[in-house]
């Protein structure tokens, strides 16, 4: 069946990756939301997820809700108006799926693309495998406490650029794991204002410098 894709969507919608990851990490990382055609996604410690390839267990099932285990921890998966998808599917088979994150009432669950049945159980330690592979590229624990401190109530009127910049300074410091700090991950944790104008006048005063394309270290 085609995806229901409005003729004005960008042409690379339907070519996002699925990226193979496990529960655990998807449950523990940070919805992040995008405007107007950009794909929401899960910041995780592996990587930025707006479509997953996940093989678990369904440990339970209801209408058009499945929960799935894979050892690592368990996450619901829906589909809404493709009911066929699900109806062979059943409590204790083994399965692969491509699904996109989402988020309701503060709670991630999967919206279902692609739901198939695997016979062979060897693929889920192979899966393991697979995953051990992938390099960490951030802690996303502590992109949570960052979150929680920057949202804390503050009088926006009495914070100064000097101030602004300090915490600046404090937040690529905890951001950076030896590889430098992520600009995105720096702007969508820390609620300065001007985050952007700060940074790039850091950069012109050489307090900073770029590691690589979106990624900053202190001098």
């Amino acid at each position: 069946m085609a995806e229901n894709i409005p003729p004005n969507a960008p042409t690379d919608i339907k070519r996002q990756i699925a990226y193979k990851c496990n529960i655990k990490e998807l449950n523990k990382g940070v919805f992040v939301k995008r405007q107007g055609w950009e794909s929401n996604y899960v910041m995780t410690d592996f990587g930025d997820f707006s479509r997953v390839n996940i093989i678990g267990v369904i440990v339970a099932k209801e209408d058009n809700v499945l929960t799935i285990e894979d050892g690592t921890g368990q996450i619901t998966a829906r589909t809404f108006n493709d009911l066929y998808k699900v109806m062979e599917i059943n409590i204790g088979d083994l399965v692969l799926v491509i699904a996109r994150p989402r988020e309701f009432n503060n709670q991630l669950y999967l919206a279902l693309e692609i739901i198939k049945k695997i016979d062979n159980k060897g693929w889920i330690n192979y899966r393991k495998k697979e995953l051990l592979l992938i390099k960490r590229i951030r802690n996303v624990e502590l992109l949570k406490d960052s979150k929680s401190t920057a949202n804390e109530p503050e009088i926006v009127e009495n914070v100064s650029t000097l101030n602004s910049k300090e915490r600046m300074i404090n937040f690529i410091k905890q951001l950076d794991s030896g590889s430098g700090a992520s600009i995105d991950d720096i702007m969508t944790v820390s609620k300065i204002k001007n985050a952007e104008d700060i940074i790039q006048d850091m950069l012109l005063k050489g307090e900073v410098y770029e590691v690589k394309a979106g990624k900053i270290k202190l001098m």
